[in-house]
């Protein structure tokens, strides 16, 4: 009996976890959408206020920043959530018109935003060579 109800409580832990996941990867989906669309002040909240990210300028310059360097916002066409020494990560490959990004961001044990970083995805395309 006792080795059913630690399965069962096991089975809660999982279960919990992985709706935390989802949570944060939505989460992560709707801030990344904000700063595309300039919703920075909206996109703010959901900073920890320890971050130095914490304010609208940043946002604006991070957002302004991969759509100069990639171009116009299209969608984000994958997603995934880890665990990482500074917290729970979610990685968003962003689909821009002119490559991509994948953009990792950390949440703090409150579930806000700590830190956010990106990195261009390089293009996987062979160059042709001609006859």
């Amino acid at each position: 009996m006792k080795t059913l109800t630690s399965l069962f409580a096991a089975l809660l832990m999982f279960t919990a976890a992985n709706a935390n996941a989802g949570e944060l990867e939505d989460r992560s989906k709707t801030f990344l959408t904000k700063i595309f669309a300039g919703q920075y002040e909206e996109a703010a909240l959901m900073i920890s206020v320890n971050s130095a990210l914490n304010n609208t300028e940043n946002l604006a310059e991070f957002g302004s920043g991969l759509r100069a360097a990639l171009g116009e916002f299209k969608q984000i066409s994958a997603s995934s959530v880890n665990e990482d020494r500074r917290g729970t990560l979610v990685v968003c490959t962003c689909d821009f018109a002119n490559g991509q990004a994948r953009v990792s961001i950390v949440y703090d044990d409150r579930g806000k935003i700590t830190t956010i970083t990106f990195k261009p995805v390089a293009s996987e395309k062979t160059p042709v060579v001609g006859n």
